[in-house]
């Protein structure tokens, strides 16, 4: 059968999918694809990862650091809730223009057809800003508990997340993990976190939650009792190169 990859405004992929769905040599398989496509803006798009086979919509970063980012997670309002299911994780929750979760199964296939880097950008309540940026990640499948594999760190910030949370299986309040349960989000949980960017969104703008399982960067404030403003999470290709506009 047919399948039409759609690049909005800019470029229309026309790709043809086996019946024993393999990769689709002419989609793009990432936002990276998409930014060596000739395209540069921010936006959705459709990508076929090359391990899957099968299309998916995703929100890709053109702006930060040169672009080619494909965006697994974002967190600005509190709009969206992050306390959900095994299910919910696995599947991806949220709306790709606002706060969302691409989902674990779709994080495992586009990490893991490649080198991929990550990219974590954390905001406070004073509008200060930092990032974190690990050269290799990628999350094993859903057999394996999607396990994290997450190296090479370097930012702004310092390391709260690589160091203590590499290895770790992904859990959910349903899955029998406390961690889990009383941070009320999905994630990497080791004995419990130093990072926890799915806990709850508090819109507070003081130092000193009642309860330790909001947004957390343990090292923002050293403190798991404060909970940040904004956060997002985005991955593309180790050797991503820049390419001016076409």
């Amino acid at each position: 059968m047919k399948l039409w990859c759609q690049i909005p405004l800019v470029l229309i992929f026309s790709c043809t999918l086996p019946s024993e769905i393999q990769h689709v040599r002419n989609c793009p398989i990432d936002c990276t694809s998409v930014y060596y496509n000739g395209v540069r803006r921010s936006g959705l798009y459709t990508v076929v990862p090359s391990l899957a086979g099968m299309p998916v919509e995703v929100y890709c970063d053109m702006d930060t650091d040169g672009g080619g980012w494909t965006v697994i997670q974002r967190r600005f309002d509190g709009s969206l809730s992050f306390d959900r299911n095994w299910r919910d994780y696995r599947d991806g929750f949220g709306d790709l223009h606002s706060e969302f979760w691409l989902g674990n199964d779709h994080i495992h296939d586009l990490s893991t057809q490649g080198h991929y880097s990550l990219r974590i950008d954390l905001e406070d309540w004073s509008n200060k800003h930092k990032h974190a940026l690990y050269q290799s990640f990628s999350v094993e499948d859903e057999e394996h508990q999607y396990r994290l594999h997450v190296s090479g760190f370097s930012g702004t910030v310092q390391d709260s997340f690589g160091w203590y949370h590499d290895k770790q299986g992904f859990s959910t309040p349903d899955s029998g993990n406390i961690c889990a349960e009383i941070s009320h989000g999905g994630w990497w949980y080791n004995q419990c976190f130093y990072a926890n960017l799915n806990g709850v969104y508090y819109r507070v703008r003081i130092h000193g939650l009642p309860r330790p399982d909001g947004i957390v960067w343990h090292s923002w404030k050293d403190s798991d009792y404060y909970s940040l403003r904004k956060v997002s999470m985005m991955i593309r290709p180790r050797n991503f190169q820049s390419r001016s506009s076409p």
